[in-house]
């Protein structure tokens, strides 16, 4: 197994947050938000790809990973905060923030309430608007509302589950594969294996279930509005996968929301990750062609 790229540090406060730091690069750090139901070691081939031009920072969200997991209080705003805890532990006046899936909501949230410390964003199969459907509209919502809904339901699933090992737990998403640990990318095992903790039966996820199904409701009742969107006064880039949770199934950002959302916010890159679903997109194949882009140099310096 390779040796994990990550050095820990705490941030202390009535919810300790785990964040995980990365390369020693001049620029200011890139602060990573993950998924819903995931930690920082999904950026693991980000962080290598990057280590030796800028620092990452990777922060496990409320509720997952090595972080406090308290019965309630998640949801975005308290996100953004958890954010601005993290800048002001790291002496930041403001940084570029980076965020996959939910964490790309959580990036725009704390851009929209605290402007002035966030000094770009990236946006990663994320930041789609919440919008008031009329009922021309409604069937194209219901469909993206149904794709996320199947695409979610086996993460979810999980977090109630038991595992007997952590090749069980590999079964789980490659079902009848008989995967080790060692037949994966050593960066893919070690995401697998943090995201395990050990218990008297066997193993189980460290993302909470109340966790991520308080921040889905949040996401439903309290993402951007377009109006919203509008107020957000940094750059961004948006990188899209050109396929949905499965192989060959529809993008979450289409063209049409794409341009909606190129029309409300400062979008100084777009990226269409061909063959890339919403996962993969963090795989190295993928990462090195949309990180290229954005950072090589920071879209906000252009």
């Amino acid at each position: 197994m390779g040796r994990s790229i990550w050095t820990a540090d705490r941030v202390p406060g009535e919810v300790e947050l785990a964040i995980w730091r990365a390369g020693t690069g001049p620029g200011e750090p890139a602060i990573c938000l993950h998924g819903i139901t995931a930690q920082h070691r999904a950026f693991n081939a980000l962080a290598r790809h990057l280590a030796p031009q800028r620092a990452v920072v990777g922060v496990d969200l409320r509720g997952r990973g090595d972080s406090g997991k308290p019965g309630s209080g998640y949801g975005l705003e308290a996100h953004a905060r958890d954010v601005v805890r993290v800048l002001d532990h790291l002496g930041l006046d403001k940084a570029a923030i980076l965020g996959h899936s939910m964490g790309g909501f959580v990036a725009l949230k704390t851009a929209i309430s605290y402007p002035e410390r966030v000094h770009a964003l990236v946006l990663l199969d994320s930041g789609w608007p919440r919008t008031e459907v009329s009922p021309e509209e409604i069937s194209e919502e219901q469909r993206q509302a149904a794709a996320i809904e199947e695409g979610l339901e086996r993460a979810f699933r999980r977090l109630d589950m038991t595992f007997e090992s952590p090749e069980a737990y590999l079964d789980f998403w490659f079902p009848d594969q008989n995967l080790t640990m060692e037949d994966l990318p050593p960066d893919l095992a070690d995401y697998y294996l943090y995201d395990l903790q050990e218990v008297e039966d066997g193993y189980e996820p460290k993302a909470s279930s109340a966790a991520a199904r308080e921040d889905s409701s949040s996401i439903s009742s309290a993402g951007p509005t377009v109006g919203e969107l509008r107020s957000v006064r940094c750059p961004a880039a948006l990188v899209r996968a050109s396929e949905g949770f499965f192989p060959g199934s529809a993008p979450l950002i289409s063209e049409d929301t794409r341009d909606v959302m190129a029309e409300a916010i400062d979008l100084r890159s777009e990226i269409l990750v061909e063959g890339a679903n919403h996962y993969t997109m963090l795989w190295p194949k993928y990462t090195r062609q949309w990180a290229n882009k954005i950072f090589d140099p920071p879209l906000w310096e252009c």
